[in-house]
């Protein structure tokens, strides 16, 4: 199972993953569109809150092989 082709299941509010350059906190998911928060790991003094299609998200987290992260945000 991809992140890619189960995107619409995988991903849900709430949810942090980790890549190695920046951790991306789910804020909304709506039909097409994700609204999501990027956290620079180097300092995480910074937050770019950003929107984009779930199907682009998805091959993001899959191309950088994120991990779903456990717990509560750092944010």
């Amino acid at each position: 199972m991809t992140i890619e082709t189960h995107a619409q299941g995988l991903l849900a509010k709430g949810q942090v993953w980790r890549t190695r350059a920046a951790d991306i906190e789910i804020v909304a998911l709506g039909k097409e569109l994700i609204h999501y928060k990027i956290t620079n790991q180097f300092g995480r003094k910074r937050v770019s809150a950003q929107i984009s299609g779930i199907e682009a998200m998805a091959n993001y987290l899959e191309t950088n092989q994120a991990r779903l992260v456990t717990g509560a945000s750092a944010n």
